[in-house]
């Protein structure tokens, strides 16, 4: 037992969010009971200030059928019979008249058998009463339940006080309803503590998902410095071969032997794809771990797709492309990072020459709205409707007899997407198979 408890002790130390948890659990009914039993309280005191005004309006109403006289008492028996009978909350009504010993005497009342008698038990309430012009009302109880009762002097035409009338209000009907919010009150509690019971019984699978959680996270961080560590350490030893692989290719005996040529070729290919795949992954752990700068500035965009084009127009050229680029004749500055979107441009014109077998490839700027729009244009081999919806995820390339001999890493298009994201704009793609893709890049206008 004493391990136990000390294994929990520890784990709750471990783990502190445990305690607040535990808490929460404690402090949620007791909340819930306090709410339900304020709001109890103010519902019956609200309740019971209705009613006697209710008790106080009816008396009142009914004092000044009795204004003129009390000596037809068989009227004012024939009003109170009548006003009980229609209404079941009122319980008692008395009308009495002051004798000269101070005491009053019962002239009517819905009970029969106090007609005539003296109202001894009540006399001092009856005293109280006379002495004030308002009359007295009081919560009193009888026999388990409440009532009001409500006692008033009576006034005769000459405003002199001919005689006083009682009338008690039962509070049964209203307690039943008080009893049954209360009733209902205290089940909705009882089922929130259960409720909340279960929940505690499900703290450890909670607990321990949430611990897995965080060892996932602290793995995620742990595999993007693995990744930026690796990449930063491949890119020295590519650096040295490139190196050394230049400096084969200008050697008199590389180039009089023809195959000795292919494989320094050959080698040359397959070190820039391995380059290219080191340059993604590393730019893939900069923006999973927003370690991307970005500095946004007014751009001149003419001048960044113009510069972008001399830099890839090479690519064209060996495949035998027309590349063209129709500027904006307006306002062409944009808000962005000039080297990122730079960065952006050289990816999508460079995916466009590798994806056209023959045609050309157009670079056009237009307005719209508040954004700038870059489209780049080709006449290549086109994306169908199901590799659209896919193009800008990570990994994925188009696989078909058209895209088999191309080479590609498949991040390209997403650490694009991820680039014009931060800068605050938008990427779309229109293609139709066997036409030609329009890839358009939208920024926000630098309004100078």
């Amino acid at each position: 037992m004493k391990n136990i408890f000390s294994r929990a002790v520890s784990f709750i130390r471990e783990n502190p969010s445990i305690t607040y948890s535990l808490v929460l659990v404690f402090l949620i009914p007791v909340a819930f009971f306090i709410n339900t039993y304020l709001i109890n309280s103010s519902y019956e005191a609200d309740i019971n200030k209705i009613t006697q005004k209710k008790a106080v309006l009816v008396e009142e109403i009914i004092t000044k059928s009795f204004s003129d006289s009390l000596k037809d008492e068989t009227k004012i028996q024939a009003i109170i019979d009548g006003i009980v009978t229609e209404d079941s909350e009122i319980i008692e009504i008395t009308v009495s008249k002051p004798l000269e010993d101070g005491q009053f005497e019962v002239v009517a009342s819905n009970q029969r058998d106090l007609v005539g008698t003296k109202q001894e038990n009540e006399l001092r309430q009856n005293i109280l009463a006379w002495s004030t012009q308002e009359g007295i009302a009081f919560l009193d109880q009888k026999d388990g339940g409440r009532f009001w009762r409500v006692t008033k002097a009576i006034y005769g035409s000459g405003d002199e006080k001919i005689g006083l009338m009682s009338i008690s209000l039962s509070l049964a009907g209203t307690d039943n309803l008080i009893n049954k919010t209360i009733y209902r009150s205290y089940w909705v509690l009882i089922l929130t503590i259960v409720i909340v019971l279960l929940f505690v019984s499900n703290q450890a699978k909670l607990f321990g998902y949430a611990l897995t959680v965080t060892k996932l996270k602290e793995l995620d961080k742990m595999k993007d410095m693995f990744i930026s560590m690796a990449s930063h350490e491949l890119r020295s030893p590519l650096g040295a071969i490139k190196g050394y692989l230049d400096f084969l290719k200008e050697k008199k005996e590389v180039l009089a032997d023809g195959e000795a040529k292919q494989y320094v070729d050959n080698i040359t290919i397959s070190v820039d794809r391995l380059n290219g795949l080191v340059s993604d992954m590393l730019e893939v752990s900069r923006l999973e771990g927003n370690r991307m700068p970005m500095k946004i500035e007014s751009v001149d965009v003419n001048k960044v797709i113009g510069e972008s084009i001399e830099e890839i127009k090479s690519q064209a050229i060996q495949k035998g492309l027309a590349l063209s680029f129709d500027p904006v004749e307006n306002n062409s500055f944009v808000l962005a990072d000039g080297n990122r979107l730079k960065q952006v441009l050289i990816n999508l014109i460079g995916n466009s020459i590798k994806y056209t077998p023959q045609g050309s490839v157009t670079v056009s700027v237009g307005l719209k709205d508040k954004e700038l729009g870059i489209t780049i244009a080709d006449t290549g081999i086109g994306i169908s409707s199901e590799d659209q919806a896919n193009l800008f995820g990570k990994f994925y390339r188009i696989q078909n007899d058209k895209t088999k001999n191309i080479t590609g890493t498949g991040l390209g298009l997403w650490i694009t997407m991820e680039i014009v994201k931060r800068m605050k704009g938008r990427i779309t793609v229109e293609s139709i198979e066997g036409v030609g893709s329009h890839f358009t890049v939208y920024l926000p206008v630098d309004k100078k």
